[in-house]
């Protein structure tokens, strides 16, 4: 839960950054970054996904 509020967090950041760059006359910065801001976003917000873990079996 920490993870994911941590990146919504920065991704939120990167896209109000994204915004200051295009009012600034950069778009295609503001684009890059909030493209990755998107994909963080995404990222966080996916559960992290159970690995298998190798288990002996006595015979």
């Amino acid at each position: 839960m920490f993870r994911q509020n941590r990146f919504r967090e920065l991704a939120r950041m990167m896209i109000h950054q994204a915004r200051m760059l295009k009012s600034a006359g950069l778009a295609g910065e503001a684009r890059q970054l909030a493209r990755r801001a998107i994909a963080l976003k995404d990222y966080g917000s996916t559960p992290m996904a159970l690995q298998p873990v190798p288990v002996r079996s006595r015979r």
